[in-house]
């Protein structure tokens, strides 16, 4: 079951997110050689990006799929398309060296979903055609920069720690659990639910275009948000309807 798929199940009973067709079954990835730094991996079409273990990443917008290393090796972290069309990419197959990092630029024309997992930051650049939705999650730690991703209706989770940048631009429907902020832009109907500590919030002007790496940085907590608004059972149905 796939980070995201797992968060938006699990994040908050009172607010059900659910993103069915994202499975990233594991399966056994064959090692690659070792790579140089601008290296191009060869996958399959993808639609969504799952990122795990502390992966630095551009989501860049281009006509044209492809997947680069910056920095890392390919024999060392896992770069797969698992069922459902879903990019994963793993900082470490098995225990990384010390030190180890990975960097990596995405390019697609289109994304359905992106999800964090242990850590990391995936940045949105480039003029993204606009979609009817897209989800976002993110479990124990990493930042999600969608402020790029022109998006009408927004499904964002964050589960023990971390952080989601969104403007979403017809609604919104968050949760945060055990920590994690959703920072959102935009005058639009917001659903949200927290638990156990977390902030929905609505972000500045000036705080618009203020690097993601800022961000990620940041330890003081705004202020709390007023009473999200419930949702019946009815709703919950809509919503996991709606999502892909």
């Amino acid at each position: 079951m796939s980070i995201t798929r797992r968060i938006l199940l699990t994040s908050v009973s009172g607010l059900t997110l659910v993103l069915p067709g994202i499975r990233a079954m594991r399966t056994p990835h064959e090692p690659a050689g070792p790579v140089g730094p601008q290296q191009a991996m060869e996958v399959p079409p993808f639609t969504s990006v799952e990122l795990r273990g502390g992966v630095k990443a551009v989501l860049q917008f281009g006509t044209v799929q492809r997947v680069t290393l910056v920095k890392g090796s390919a024999e060392i972290s896992g770069v797969r398309v698992a069922s459902g069309e879903q990019l994963i990419i793993d900082r470490c197959q098995e225990k990384c060296p010390r030190g180890y990092r990975l960097e990596v630029e995405i390019v697609t024309p289109v994304v359905a979903a992106i999800s964090i997992g242990d850590g990391g930051i995936i940045e949105g650049r480039g003029n993204f055609p606009r979609r009817a939705e897209i989800g976002l999650a993110v479990s124990n730690g990493g930042t999600i920069d969608a402020r790029a991703i022109s998006a009408g209706r927004i499904t964002a989770a964050v589960t023990q720690g971390g952080g989601i940048l969104a403007k979403p631009e017809i609604s919104l429907l968050a949760s945060v659990v055990s920590g994690g902020v959703i920072t959102y832009w935009g005058d639009v109907p917001v659903t949200s639910s927290t638990q156990h500590g977390g902030q929905i919030i609505k972000g500045s002007v000036v705080e618009a275009d203020k690097p993601v790496a800022d961000f990620a940085s940041e330890t003081t907590c705004p202020e709390v948000p007023p009473t999200p608004k419930h949702i019946s059972t009815g709703e919950k149905r809509a919503v996991a309807s709606r999502v892909f």
